[in-house]
């Protein structure tokens, strides 16, 4: 007898420690694991959303985003003693047994929310068995052992199944409702008590008598443990319950590409909800006019933080003649002038050029790269603002010459992390387009160009800005605004930079306000050439329409600004040589930074790097060895030659 005693007493001792290993060991991976891709806006406004990995919607959930009235609902009608027992509940499992034994079946009657919520976590226990169903208590305790009530309850809001595709509560009110679940009534809080249960064949749009009958009786059962005095359920009965399954509506697909996950999941982002879908709506009107082989971008980020605002990939996502689904501002595309304010704001920024610098717009040839304009014409002698506005260039090659292509290269490299790949040593093309750039790379590098401390671009609501070392000193970066400052004919400010690819391939235009800068890109995702596609006549007017609709306030008046007007004067081919000597490319060896020069003309005036400079007996002192320009120009006619000059020792 003892030793029966002592052999049961064993056992029992061995299955105890056998159950505590087994419900302390970390629960496995589940479908609870796998959720829809969902953006929200910072007003909570859904965006866009896809389906989980696994073909569901299927939105986590927090408890206070729940009406209480349907925990309340719920637990009262499934699992009154929820909030005591341990995941089964001896009560309802001695109730189960005895009917199993009296009708000779497996009753459901003693599941729990928590044994539940294991089924539908782990689909492979809802067989019902024996088995299965011992196999769902031993879950139940290992679920409460590792989780807490309210994220047991969560985990079934987040899964619970409403029809189709449809599951968790969250995703469940806005197929049935077209809103979120924070405010129910009670008939609609019994609705998605009932719907769970036999999801397919209580759908009200399909089976609506249905539908109604166990809505109802989910009312009748919980109405006196709630407290709901008949009249009021005589009353919550007669109510409609929805009868149409709405379709969730996509919305902006690129912002899932752009900051979606592989498992999914919410995140609030900095996107204006009624900006996105206006730009969106602009974008997609804008497009119309052009031929199916063009599509466009447009994104709208706030100045000193790089908080995106608003952010459209294409103009439809769904088009296939446009191949919308590619996001092409995360494309490589050529970005055509863009680039040539920050080739003059490094030039200020080092001393090479000032704002009233003279530029030298003519024939040039360097290593056999022999640059045009884009008219294929010359301007002479042009002012650094001129040669800005008018996206001169050849006084923007010769700036990037003198600035050291490779330099330049390393610190645009460096700002936006490039890898080698994407630099591929442009050289001087640099500055009419020869760097493939994404639109978001040439958002950022504006923001460094204009901004002090120089924000990241910004996507997530809750994410703290990010800041780098600024590409310019706040005084070169103020002198780059003033010249590229101007007004139009109603007395507006406005700052835009335009770009046109090669072969009118990519129309571009950024514009800069006092709060935000707009980009816009217009082109052929198959790099078809669009003939009359500039930036200009594209772009910009694009952007416009978007900083109008948005009412986004101009730039302010930048202190110091001097209208200079334009001094562009196409150069004859007939021009003579103003320099007699040095020759171009000369490299001289002298004691002292004086610097001999020559013309066979009068009336000649002289320049050095841009700068007006005086001859003394037919010298001109240097202000440097190393690279100089020398500029000579007459009656409208300019020479400009690069010299070289080595100190002897």
């Amino acid at each position: 007898m003892r030793r029966g005693l002592a052999i049961s007493a064993l056992v029992g001792l061995v299955l105890v420690v056998s159950l505590l290993v087994h419900v302390t060991r970390p629960l496995p991976a589940s479908r609870d694991g796998l959720h829809s891709s969902l953006i929200l806006s910072p007003n909570a406004t859904r965006l866009a959303g896809r389906l989980s990995a696994d073909g569901y919607w299927r939105e986590d959930v927090r408890l206070d985003q729940i009406d209480p009235k349907l925990i309340d609902v719920l637990l009262a009608y499934e699992d009154q003693r929820f909030w005591s027992h341990w995941g089964v509940d001896p009560l309802a499992l001695g109730r189960s047994v005895f009917d199993s034994v009296r009708l000779g079946r497996v009753s459901s009657g003693a599941s729990t929310l928590t044994m539940q919520t294991a089924r539908l976590m782990y689909p492979e226990l809802g067989q019902k068995t024996v088995w299965a169903k011992f196999r769902q208590m031993l879950m139940a305790f290992r679920i409460e052992y590792h989780l807490s009530k309210t994220e047991i309850l969560e985990r079934y809001f987040s899964l619970a199944p409403y029809g189709g595709n449809i599951e968790g509560i969250q995703a469940g009110a806005y197929a049935w409702l077209n809103r979120p679940p924070n405010r129910l009534t009670y008939r609609e809080a019994a609705f998605f008590v009932a719907l769970p249960q036999s999801p397919e064949t209580r759908r009200p749009d399909r089976y609506l008598q249905r539908a109604e009958r166990s809505t109802s009786h989910v009312l009748a059962t919980v109405a006196p443990r709630l407290g709901i005095e008949a009249e009021r359920l005589i009353e919550l009965q007669n109510e409609r319950i929805p009868i149409r399954k709405s379709a969730i509506d996509l919305g902006h697909l690129h912002l899932i590409d752009r900051l979606g996950s592989k498992t999914g999941g919410t995140l609030t982002s900095t996107i204006d909800a009624e900006w996105q879908e206006r730009v969106s709506q602009l974008v997609k009107s804008h497009i119309q006019s052009y031929p199916s082989s063009v599509n466009a971008g447009a994104i709208v980020v706030e100045r000193r933080t790089g908080n995106v605002r608003a952010y459209v990939g294409s103009s439809d996502y769904l088009s296939e003649p446009r191949k919308g689904g590619n996001n092409y501002l995360q494309a490589l595309r050529s970005p055509g002038s863009t680039l040539k304010p920050l080739i003059y704001g490094l030039a200020l920024d080092r001393g090479l050029l000032t704002p009233t610098s003279l530029m030298a717009d003519t024939r040039v040839q360097v290593d056999g790269y022999a640059p045009t304009n884009f008219d294929d014409g010359f301007s002479g002698q042009v002012m650094l603002r001129d040669a800005l506005l008018q996206s001169l260039n050849i006084p923007a090659i010769n700036t990037l010459e003198r600035l050291g292509t490779k330099r330049v290269e390393q610190q645009i490299a460096n700002y936006l992390q490039l890898n080698r790949t994407q630099m591929r040593n442009p050289g001087l093309s640099l500055a009419v387009g020869g760097l493939s750039l994404r639109p978001e790379q040439v958002v950022e590098l504006y923001l460094g160009l204009v901004d002090q401390p120089s924000p990241a671009l910004n996507f997530l609501h809750d994410q703290a800005a990010k800041y780098q070392t600024p590409l310019l000193s706040k005084s070169a970066s103020q002198a780059l605004l003033s010249l590229l400052l101007q007004t139009d004919m109603s007395g507006q400010n406005f700052i835009v930079k335009t770009g046109t690819s090669s072969g009118y391939r990519d129309a571009w235009s950024v514009h800069v306000l006092e709060d935000f800068i707009v980009l816009v890109w217009i082109g052929a995702p198959d790099n078809i050439s669009q003939e009359g596609m500039t930036g200009a006549a594209s772009a910009t007017p694009l952007g416009s329409q978007i900083i109008r609709t948005l009412e986004l306030p101009p730039p302010a008046i930048t202190q110091g600004l001097t209208p200079v007007y334009s001094t562009r004067k196409r150069v004859d081919t007939a021009c003579p040589r103003l320099i007699e000597y040095p020759e171009n490319d000369e490299w001289i060896v002298s004691s002292d930074l004086s610097l001999s020069v020559g013309s066979r003309f009068d009336n000649v005036t002289w320049f050095l790097n841009g700068a007006s400079v005086a001859l003394e007996n037919g010298t001109i002192q240097l202000n440097h060895a190393g690279a100089n320009t020398l500029s000579a120009t007459r009656d409208g006619c300019l020479t400009a030659i690069s010299v070289f000059l080595s100190l002897q020792n």
